[in-house]
């Protein structure tokens, strides 16, 4: 994040413990879910929900009897009530030294900051805030505050662990699909099985992408800037990938980048508090496109490629008149994959034509054939 997204998280998580729920047994998985890594990602699921619930909240616990999980200033609780969801969260919420917990679960595989914004943002005048999607409740991505804690002890002491029956004590305000930012789907799945996780492998949750192609010297750098910028206006997180057909470098010669590609480094790094970059040889072959997004745009709610024009991604084209007459998807070559035309002049064709400044018109069409 951004400072000044930082400074707004802090202001509004000063009152905010994290809670790992790590309590649980895996018996449906097999094997330990905190110790999972998805071969495409950096870290565990454990590390990932570690690292969301470290970058938002002052202070951090873990619910669950884990000392191997534990860090000097992350503590692993056991749970007062072992065996349930429930207990997690009243043990979470009796360690807390704030009033409200942000809990997670250690199976998430794509957690996302921006529903943690919009939990935090309804909490004023509730005990808790849920996601609530068209397959059921979120309880363990969700807030809770400390008036929960006599209910959750009551229903405890009787051995009653629904937390559906739960909520039907308390003053709840749930997060629907149209409250949720985009992209929720794939933020709120948990991998409890074998077969979850199959599929998700299989699926890799590739983001939707759509390619502007034109002819040379036509704008598409023009278009894509002003698409990018729209997209982000409406809260969107969007890739760009820019295709070269020859070799390319980032870095300069003599820099020190430069010389440790140089010294034969197959993926060199340079990081700071603000970007990150990566320059990583390809072995004397481009990669599939869908693979180079698959691997490195994982958390992206749309890419918007420049180029590409011989893929089968989704294109919009641009046209302008003075540089030519013919598009390149309608006319020798019927494109099925072409999307639209944002053109300069009028056309007969059988996808919609935007004006080549009508960047707000393409959104709206990209928004309601992917992002919908």
């Amino acid at each position: 994040m951004q400072n000044s997204q930082l400074g707004k998280m802090k202001t509004l998580t000063a009152d905010v413990t994290g809670v790992l729920l790590a309590g649980g047994k895996s018996r449906r998985m097999g094997k330990d879910k905190t110790q999972m890594a998805l071969s495409w990602q950096r870290l565990t699921m454990f590390e990932r929900a570690l690292e969301l619930l470290q970058q938002n909240f002052p202070a951090v616990l873990i619910a669950g009897e884990r000392p191997d999980l534990a860090k000097p200033d992350v503590p692993a609780l056991p749970d007062i009530y072992p065996g349930s969801a429930l207990g997690g969260l009243y043990t979470g919420l009796k360690a807390a030294k704030t009033d409200w917990i942000f809990v997670a679960p250690c199976d998430m595989p794509y957690p996302d900051q921006r529903i943690v914004e919009r939990l935090l943002r309804y909490r004023n005048g509730y005990d808790a805030v849920v996601p609530r999607t068209p397959s059921g409740y979120e309880p363990v991505f969700a807030l809770y505050h400390k008036n929960c804690l006599p209910q959750m002890e009551a229903m405890l002491q009787q051995n009653q662990y629904r937390i559906y029956d739960f909520y039907q004590r308390i003053n709840i305000r749930y997060l629907d699909p149209l409250e949720l930012p985009t992209g929720w789907q794939r933020s709120l799945i948990n991998i409890n099985t074998p077969d979850d996780l199959a599929r998700l492998k299989e699926e890799r949750m590739t983001p939707p992408v759509v390619s502007i192609v034109a002819k040379s010297g036509t704008g598409k750098t023009t278009l894509l800037e002003k698409l990018i910028f729209e997209m982000k206006r409406r809260g969107y997180r969007v890739g760009a990938v820019k295709h070269d057909a020859h070799s390319f470098s980032i870095d300069h010669e003599g820099k020190d980048s430069w010389r440790l590609t140089e010294a034969g480094a197959d993926t060199m790094l340079i990081t700071s508090p603000a970007k990150v970059a990566m320059v990583k040889q390809n072995q004397n072959q481009e990669p599939a496109l869908l693979d180079t997004i698959s691997e490195y745009c994982q958390d992206l709610d749309i890419v918007l490629t420049e180029g590409f024009k011989r893929s089968s991604m989704p294109k919009i084209e641009v046209h302008r008149r003075e540089r030519s007459e013919h598009l390149l998807c309608r006319g020798e070559e019927h494109d099925p994959s072409l999307l639209a035309v944002a053109s300069d002049s009028h056309h007969e064709l059988d996808v919609p034509v935007y004006d080549i400044n009508d960047a707000a018109g393409l959104c709206d069409l990209i928004v309601k054939k992917f992002l919908s």
